[in-house]
């Protein structure tokens, strides 16, 4: 997937969508009120396969060079939902803006559960 252009005419660099969900992953965690984040079905078969797999509990996609984020997450009890979540999709944009300089289309957060 490329997401990025070098601007200096030295060639192409390519962010592969792998590395987008470490680092949202790691953005996610950072957050207050994160409990965890949740396997989804990509996670899920990696781990089965003996594979650690970084980018857990999100699933970022590409559509005409625009990133969209899911991420899947349990949050700590006494938190207010909705201002965790909200922080959540700060922090991911934000990482991932600092980071790769390419800004994030959306960031869908789904909370699985409370603990």
């Amino acid at each position: 997937m490329r997401i990025q252009e070098d601007k200096s005419n030295l060639g192409l660099i390519e962010i592969s969508s792998e590395v987008l969900e470490v680092i949202a992953s790691i953005a996610v965690t950072e957050t207050d009120g994160v409990h965890a984040l949740q396997n989804n079905f990509a996670s899920g078969n990696f781990e089965k396969i003996g594979k650690k797999y970084r980018g857990r509990g999100v699933k970022v996609e590409t559509r005409d060079n625009e990133v969209l984020i899911s991420i899947y997450v349990s949050l700590s009890t006494n938190r207010n939902v909705h201002q965790t979540a909200e922080n959540i999709q700060k922090n991911v944009s934000q990482t991932i803006k600092n980071m790769t300089e390419h800004d994030v289309e959306e960031v869908n957060v789904h909370i699985i559960n409370i603990k």
